[in-house]
């Protein structure tokens, strides 16, 4: 009985320390829902990022599914609470669980998913189902609902998606955070949809083996081109366009010294070991993403050279 008390007192900590999913307005007709800053765990839900949805006179839009069929529901749940209108689409930034997994709510629900060319790809190699397993193995029961079916509607250069009043530019960018990243920008608010593209205090995860620090930094200057007020990112809260300073100064910063100390004959533990202590240590997730960049911009820059 003793040990049972436990195991309850246990599980209810658990569930109080679930963050707690709140819809927000971030301003007329787009609504928000805030994921923690962590990697995803049994103990956060996965809750670990953002997604977004406009309501336009013809149901809702979109932006990101999470990372389980469970968020995704409750985020639905939410919406249905602001208005009853159906989902017809959903828009997925890129090929990354945090923003794919939670899709099979979507899907059931009969929206059109939309996505890179480059995600279809995925889904049709039998990587996405591989990665899932991984994914599955690695957070035990986490992921034990995620059933991966492909986009509906895939983008290969630009699209022009039009509903209930309001317009959608979805461009298909090449490799920069993934190979599969869209940016989502609605001209009449001037709001710009970013997934992991653009942070603000915050390090980018840049180790995927399909990201490109230099596709990155060209897109960063392409967003600096564009009319924006607001951007909003897979994580943060809304941003402005000293965000994407931010994500330059970061990546710029992590090319310029790795391509000197390579070319001084450093090796990349000594590489790892000088760039340990800088001027972005003090942001979130660094300690979780920075050495692992280190090394991906390193094997890039081999590459490049």
């Amino acid at each position: 009985m003793r040990y049972l008390k436990i195991f309850l007192f246990v599980l209810a900590l658990s569930f109080a320390l679930a963050p707690e999913m709140k819809l927000r307005r971030v301003q007329e007709d787009i609504y928000m829902v805030r994921g923690m800053d962590a990697l995803p765990s049994l103990e956060n839900r996965g809750f670990m990022s953002n997604a977004f949805a406009v309501l336009t006179s013809e149901g809702w839009v979109v932006i990101d599914a999470l990372s389980t069929p469970e968020l995704s529901k409750e985020f639905v749940d939410n919406l249905m609470k602001v208005k009853k209108a159906p989902i017809r689409y959903a828009l997925i930034t890129h090929y990354h669980p945090d923003h794919w997994y939670g899709v099979k709510t979507y899907k059931e629900l009969g929206a059109k998913v939309i996505a890179h060319k480059n995600l279809l790809e995925f889904y049709n190699s039998g990587e996405a189902r591989m990665a899932l397993e991984g994914s599955k193995q690695r957070f035990g029961e986490l992921f034990k609902s995620v059933e991966l079916s492909p986009p509906d509607v895939v983008v290969e250069d630009r699209m022009l998606l039009k509903l209930g009043g309001k317009s959608f530019e979805i461009t298909a960018l090449p490799p920069a955070h993934t190979n599969s990243d869209l940016l989502i920008y609605m001209p009449d608010a001037k709001v710009l949809f970013t997934g992991d593209l653009v942070l603000n205090n915050r390090i980018p995860f840049m180790g995927d083996r399909n990201a490109s620090s230099k596709g990155l930094l060209l897109v960063l200057q392409r967003i600096k081109s564009m009319d924006v007020k607001v951007l909003l990112g897979g994580h943060n809260e809304p941003m402005d366009m000293s965000a994407v300073d931010f994500t330059i100064g970061y990546t710029s910063f992590l090319r310029d010294n790795i391509k000197k100390l390579k070319e001084e004959g450093k090796s990349i533990d000594q590489i790892r070991e000088a760039l340990k202590n800088n001027p972005y240590s003090k942001y979130v997730m660094y300690e979780v993403f920075h050495s692992s960049n280190v090394f991906k911009l390193d094997s890039e820059l081999d590459v490049e050279e």
